[in-house]
């Protein structure tokens, strides 16, 4: 019951994630819903994993997973953010 709880708020995060992409206005707060909301929602559906297999390769895999998005979530985010400020687009800002 446990996971199954953490699989519905990781979706939820997942929800939020999409939201905020679509709804905030400019570029730099898109990604930072993007890359927030969506490491919280696979920490809670790998979380949920864990909880259902116990075996020592599941939890192996779950681990190695949870490394790689943390690894590379904010690193892409961060040079997506850079090449765009350094490229003076004009999509940083809200539209008028």
């Amino acid at each position: 019951m446990i996971a199954e709880f953490l699989v519905l708020l990781g979706s939820v995060f997942f929800l939020i994630a999409a939201v905020g992409i679509i709804r905030l206005p400019d570029l730099m707060a898109r990604l930072h819903a993007g890359t927030k909301a969506a490491s919280l929602g696979v920490i809670l559906l790998l979380g949920a994993a864990a909880i259902r297999f116990h075996d020592l390769g599941s939890l192996v895999m779950i681990a190695l997973t949870l490394a790689l998005v943390f690894l590379t979530a904010p690193l892409g985010s961060h040079v997506i953010a850079k090449r765009v400020v350094k490229s003076d687009a004009p999509s940083i800002g809200p539209k008028e």
